[in-house]
């Protein structure tokens, strides 16, 4: 699928691809999550954003947990609940997202229009303005699931390529979190930064923000000392 990504007429390109909509469905969602799902395509647009759309070009098959989601429209998470009460919960999450739990697996859903980085920047919701506001490279991808497509910023192409992660859309409101996810990522998928990403992890390093806080907030316990992520940003300032 990579190769169809070679050439760019401009800096988003729009794949159609069938294969990814059986593959969440087979490999992701479990049965009440389908079940789920299909509520909410009949309802409005669905986007799959960020972790499983990278791992599906890096052939990662690994069991995904987590799935982050974009929606079109409001949704009517209560009258969902109420249709799946004892099998699904739904809680607020950060940025006035919410999080659904069925079984084993967890998603995070934004609607399009709320999230940050359209919202800084001013600009429609669409598809192709949610990728151009994604932090890192590897997250400039998201799968329309109603239309069985993908959309690609060449960011993300030129990272499959490169096997380096780097960083799109530069402003960000949680940057103590960016940079233990730079960590975790680079750890992770054992690529390395680019020059660009550790000169702004570096720039954006506050030693007295709560790493502590901010991983229990993201993961639900801590991963990294202090000590730790201060020696990451030190190896971030060498050249």
């Amino acid at each position: 699928m990579d190769s169809v990504f070679e050439t760019f007429d401009t800096d988003i390109k729009s794949v159609a691809d069938e294969a990814f909509l059986r593959y969440i469905r087979d490999e992701i969602l479990n049965p009440v999550a389908c079940a789920v799902l299909d509520d909410v395509l009949s309802l409005t647009n669905v986007y799959v954003f960020s972790g499983v759309t990278r791992d599906y070009f890096l052939e990662r098959r690994v069991a995904a947990r987590d799935i982050d989601l974009v929606v079109a429209d409001e949704i009517d998470w209560r009258a969902l609940y109420r249709k799946y009460r004892g099998v699904m919960s739904v809680a607020i999450n950060s940025y006035g997202g919410f999080k659904v739990a069925i079984g084993n697996l967890r998603a995070d859903v934004w609607t399009m229009h709320r999230t940050w980085g359209l919202v800084r920047k001013g600009v429609g919701a669409t598809p192709r303005n949610l990728i151009r506001t994604a932090f890192f490279n590897f997250s400039a991808v998201a799968y329309l699931l109603n239309r069985r497509r993908f959309y690609v910023h060449r960011a993300f192409a030129h990272f499959l390529r490169s096997r380096e992660i780097d960083v799109l859309y530069k402003e960000n409101p949680n940057a103590a979190l960016c940079i233990v996810n730079a960590l975790y990522y680079s750890r992770l998928l054992r690529m390395p930064l680019s020059r660009e990403l550790r000169e702004w992890i570096v720039r954006h390093y506050n030693i007295f923000d709560d790493y502590d806080a901010v991983q229990i907030s993201h993961w639900g316990s801590v991963r990294y000392s202090r000590r730790e992520i201060h020696q990451f940003v030190s190896q971030c300032q060498q050249p």
